[in-house]
């Protein structure tokens, strides 16, 4: 099992436990004599420890040693998980409101703003911190759009078909924020895992893609949807090939694949891939 699960599961996968939906940050909490909510800037990473990860790239024992800082940040408030089509579906059944909203990160690389009309949203919100949105004008600027829970399946279901990776957004670790839909390179956490290796930014899925070979075509579809680097075509064999390694288990490949040649099999099984997270 990964470390949020041996923490926060409770013998289950960790965002499959309701009680990480709780989201105290919305409750009272003491602070000197004051009793007042945390606010989302309270929860957001310190410009200090996250610009260094950055700049210093060329300059290795200085980087290690930021990032060394930044991931012992993420673990305490943030950072997130891959996760597969069929587990977000089941997310959506336990939290209530659920909201569609403005993507943060292609706002922040891209500079636009989901307003669901040209710019469709893309991401979602889960559990009642939804019912303050309007508190936090900068966060949901591009406004909100509440939706039912086959509604919220259907939206999931569609981003991932175009290839989109699903993960999870976190506001204060265990505690779950909503569901990312997003893709490299505008994903902050996946670029944060990928690029500069910090990991906690984005823990990988709990199953592995495997290509069946005797059905694969050799068409390249997967690794087009590939968002991780996984997937390469074999010159030989005409065939993609799947470095289990690099592989995040999104399923994005398997859900795209025109011959179903691609299966999803648990991470856990595999005695070489059961501690990489």
């Amino acid at each position: 099992m990964c470390e949020l699960c041996e923490k926060y599961g409770e013998g289950d996968r960790w965002y499959l436990n309701p009680k990480n939906y709780a989201r105290p940050l919305y409750r009272k909490v003491e602070k000197g004599k004051e009793k007042r909510p945390i606010t989302l800037d309270e929860l957001r990473l310190p410009i200090d420890v996250f610009k260094p990860v950055i700049d210093l790239k060329d300059e290795p024992e200085a980087f290690e040693k930021a990032k060394e800082t930044l991931s012992k940040v993420i673990s305490e408030r943030s950072g997130g998980q891959v996760i597969s089509l069929e587990d977000a579906k089941k997310m959506v059944e336990i939290a209530q409101p659920i909201a569609r909203i403005d993507c943060i990160c292609r706002r922040t690389v891209r500079a636009t703003l989901e307003d669901g009309e040209q710019r469709p949203r893309s991401c979602l919100a889960l559990g009642v911190g939804m019912f303050r949105w309007e508190e936090w004008p900068e966060r949901y600027k591009g406004g909100v759009e509440f939706l039912s829970t086959e509604e919220a399946k259907e939206h999931i279901e569609h981003w991932h078909k175009r290839g989109m990776v699903i993960t999870i957004m976190i506001f204060g670790t265990p505690y779950i924020g909503g569901i990312c839909l997003c893709d490299y390179p505008d994903c902050l956490a996946i670029r944060m895992r990928i690029d500069y290796g910090v990991k906690p930014y984005l823990l990988k899925g709990h199953q592995v893609a495997k290509v069946d070979y005797g059905e694969c075509i050799g068409c390249g579809t997967c690794a087009q949807r590939c968002q991780f680097g996984a997937i390469k075509m074999e010159v030989t064999t005409k065939k993609s090939n799947i470095d289990m390694t690099r592989c995040f288990g999104c399923g994005a490949c398997a859900y795209s694949c025109p011959q179903d040649a691609i299966s999803l099999i648990d991470r856990e099984k595999l005695p070489g891939l059961k501690e990489e997270w």
